[in-house]
């Protein structure tokens, strides 16, 4: 189990945009946290044949405490393949689930990505 660490700086009202829709979360993530998920799940992955890419990113659920300090949400996303000797790409749906917390226009969150492939 790998753990990602994303630091976003988010104002008040962006956070609640946010709240009403939780894509616009992934448009404040910097290209640094979208290259530490797409390490984290590379790394974590036994099978690396077809060069296996993280892709579109979705933010399925998004839960925040009625202080709006803390809360969670699961970024669902596709592991994309793209075998080159025979042509065929493969996709797969994974998810993480991460926890975070809200203090002076900082949102840290914190998850782990688990692969569940059975590689015996």
């Amino acid at each position: 189990m790998s753990t990602i660490r994303l630091k976003i700086n988010i104002s008040n009202i962006e956070l609640q945009e946010i709240e009403q829709n939780h894509q616009i979360l992934l448009t404040k993530m910097s290209l640094d946290d979208m290259k530490q998920i797409q390490d984290t799940v590379f790394d974590s992955l036994t099978d690396k044949d077809g060069a296996p890419q993280v892709g579109d990113l979705f933010v399925s659920i998004f839960d925040m405490d009625n202080l709006k300090t803390k809360g969670r949400f699961r970024l669902t996303f596709n592991i994309n393949r793209q075998f080159c000797c025979s042509d065929i790409n493969s996709c797969k749906s994974d998810y993480i689930d991460l926890n975070f917390t809200y203090v002076n226009d900082q949102f840290e969150a914190v998850g782990s990505f688990m692969n569940w492939d059975m590689d015996n």
